[in-house]
């Protein structure tokens, strides 16, 4: 969609709003990519080849579970812990160094600013890597806000993360929107009252119909 494409598509949903709260991986960073490689990088950079069921098992895990299963999987003479940390090093790397954003996101994001909307990232990730990313991006000039679900100490699974964006923009639920393209976390935010807008994401693909039901309009960068 060209930009002005989705700023028609996005108007009424934003219509009457103050806030607009984007997440960043598979919304406005395209990083799930890398995320769906990075256990394998990690170990190609060691010298083993993991097979597709490794892949497939290891998918649906957490990092500090997937440390666990990869040191026992193949044997790996390091703690889970230090497989973490190294596993980390290389997304931070990416984060720092080479992820970019969906094509149209920067220009979105700088066009709603000048519009006068408040626009805070929430995000699952961790404060530093999408700090140091939007910066490098050049977008991090246009938040009012970064919250993680660290810092509020609940997963997405939760709205925390969401409301605490709306009071870092002084705003209440019903004069926010969420940006979001995970269908569980667009579930989240709108179970909490918030209206939603879908991002399209391949890794989300499968649920695009789902997620298409339950926002109020769709974004495809």
């Amino acid at each position: 969609m060209e930009l002005r494409d989705i700023l028609k598509c996005i108007e009424p949903c934003i219509e009457g709003k103050k806030c607009l709260i984007f997440d960043v991986d598979g919304t406005l960073l395209d990083s799930m990519p890398m995320w769906a490689r990075l256990d394998i990088d990690y170990l190609e950079g060691m010298g083993y080849h993991p097979e597709p069921d490794f892949c497939t098992k290891v998918k649906m895990m957490t990092i500090s579970d997937a440390s666990i299963f990869i040191r026992d999987y193949f044997g790996v003479e390091k703690s889970p812990e230090q497989i973490t940390t190294e596993i980390m090093g290389i997304a931070y790397s990416h984060y720092e160094n080479d992820l970019l954003l969906k094509p149209g996101a920067a220009e979105l994001i700088e066009t709603l600013k000048n519009m006068g909307y408040h626009i805070v990232v929430a995000t699952a990730n961790e404060y530093d890597m999408v700090k140091k990313c939007l910066e490098r991006n050049d977008i991090m000039k246009y938040m009012d806000g970064l919250i993680t679900c660290t810092m509020v100490g609940y997963s997405k699974q939760r709205p925390d993360v969401y409301i605490k964006a709306c009071e870092i923009a002084g705003c209440s639920v019903s004069e926010s929107v969420v940006f979001e393209d995970s269908s569980f976390a667009i579930n989240t935010a709108k179970n909490a009252g918030f209206d939603v807008i879908g991002v399209y994401d391949d890794t989300e693909r499968d649920n695009w119909n789902e997620i298409c039901e339950l926002t109020k309009c769709q974004v495809v960068f």
